[in-house]
């Protein structure tokens, strides 16, 4: 399916694979294979595939809460959506005018505050991940 994106939309207009493509194209997410069954092993081992370049950075949203204290679910719509989330990878950070290297602020495992919109989302292995450029976030949250 990605490799399907880079070629050029008039060869797919010629075939009968327009229809994979366009699923492609429109596709807000990138699907990648999965290649061994999920298990228990750690955040930063799933996503070992996707390493963030440049000034990039991997975040995987905090997922609201489903029931409350008191043990009642609560509706999916009702359930707001938390602009906080964890480092899973970052990348070597970019480079400036004069070609200095600038280090991104954050590091794997910080808990940041995210844009409500924005940053391109990543589905690995049925988990949801977001990448976002340095920049793009917010604050770095620093529990005492």
């Amino acid at each position: 399916c990605h490799k399907q994106a880079t070629i050029s939309r008039r060869f797919f207009r010629q075939t009968s694979t327009r229809r994979s493509f366009l699923h492609c194209y429109r596709s807000s997410y990138i699907h990648f294979r999965k290649t061994d069954p999920i298990s228990a092993m750690s955040i930063a081992s799933k996503v070992k595939s996707i390493v963030p370049l440049l000034d990039r950075v991997l975040v995987q949203r905090i997922k609201a809460q489903e029931k409350t204290a008191a043990g009642i679910f609560i509706p999916e719509k009702s359930q707001e959506s938390l602009n906080e989330g964890y480092v899973v990878a970052v990348g070597k950070g970019a480079l400036d005018k004069e070609g200095k290297h600038i280090a991104t602020q954050v590091a794997v495992g910080d808990k940041v505050l995210l844009p409500q919109y924005g940053g391109s989302n990543v589905k690995v292995n049925d988990e949801e991940y977001i990448l976002f450029r340095d920049s793009e976030i917010l604050a770095k949250v620093e529990e005492k």
